[in-house]
């Protein structure tokens, strides 16, 4: 009998380790860790195997862009405050830039386009912030004194001379003074540091997202208007290249990366289609709507064709108001 109890026993833990194991097959698409009983079992996916390596390369560039902080000069503007030379922060957000992209590329450049383009795009806008920053007025070239022209000398007409005057010497030219120099352009140490920490804040938002395995959202978009289809695809890529676009039927959900998107939504019935888009050439249009940004922005999207514009919102309820 407790032969029989203890076999009995043994088997029921074996069906609950067996259905645990299945259970972390079914789940090694998304990763992350199953518990059964007192056990913890770890599921090393492809996707976490990918957010892991990208957290090790974005780790250097966080590494970089501190020491970089560091030893950035510090002058003194024509105010007396500290400074620091416009280019020297340029430079740095370059640089920052070039690393971060170079560290995406290294682990998987295709799967995670979207979120490189976004990257890019959110370092250029610091750059651009940067740029539009007032700098130091140009100094006047003061013009120099005009070369005196010689005067010739003529005679008494009284009385004709029998030889010509002789000219008087023309004065030596002045050479006109050098101007000086302009003041170094340089922005503020406030201002300055202020655009740096916004290069570490993009920095470590991807770091964020990869130590966490949190690469990946399920995007939600919904519509105002029936029968839409609703096409994206990332602003590093151009929208000839069908491969990389993603479709999807609203309101319905797809499994993307995160990063930043183009996207093109038409709601059409009969001969009629109506389009709303956010790509290369309509993103400057007013009524193109929001960018898709899956970092920043909620998994909620929703195109209001009567506005003609579409936006993040916070939940599906937010897109039928």
């Amino acid at each position: 009998m407790k032969t029989d109890r203890f076999s009995k026993g043994f088997l029921r833990k074996v069906g609950v380790f067996a259905a645990g194991f299945l259970l972390a097959a079914d789940l090694s698409n998304a990763g992350g860790t199953v518990t059964i009983g007192p056990f913890t079992i770890g599921i090393n996916s492809s996707s976490k195997k990918l957010a892991d390596a990208l957290a090790s390369q974005v780790q250097e560039v966080q590494t970089k862009l501190a020491e970089r902080r560091r030893t950035l000069p510090i002058v003194q503007s024509s105010d007396g405050k500290p400074a620091f030379l416009r280019q020297d922060v340029a430079s740095l957000i370059a640089h920052t830039g070039e690393d971060l992209d170079k560290a995406i590329v290294n682990v998987q450049p295709s799967e995670l386009e979207p979120l490189r383009a976004w990257s890019a795009d959110e370092l250029r806008r610091i750059q651009a912030e940067l740029t539009a920053l007032p700098g130091p007025k140009a100094a006047a070239f003061s013009s120099g004194p005009s070369t005196p022209y010689a005067v010739a000398v003529v005679a008494s007409l009284s009385s004709p001379p029998k030889h010509a005057a002789p000219k008087a010497a023309a004065p030596k030219a002045v050479a006109p003074q050098p101007a000086p120099p302009p003041p170094p352009d340089t922005v503020p140490a406030e201002k300055s540091n202020g655009l740096l920490d916004k290069v570490g804040e993009v920095v470590s938002q991807i770091f964020t997202l990869a130590s966490h395995n949190d690469l990946e959202v399920k995007l939600w978009v919904g519509s105002t208007a029936p029968h839409t289809d609703f096409s994206f695809w990332s602003a590093g890529q151009i929208k000839k290249d069908v491969k990389a676009n993603h479709t999807v039927r609203t309101n319905g959900k797809l499994e993307v990366i995160r990063g930043l998107y183009y996207y093109h939504a038409a709601s059409g019935q009969g001969a009629v289609t109506d389009i709303i888009e956010y790509s290369t050439s309509a993103a400057t249009q007013a009524t193109a709507g929001e960018r898709l940004d899956t970092v920043k922005g909620s998994r909620f999207f929703c195109c209001r064709f009567d506005q003609h514009y579409c936006h993040h919102v916070a939940d599906e309820k937010e897109c039928r108001l």
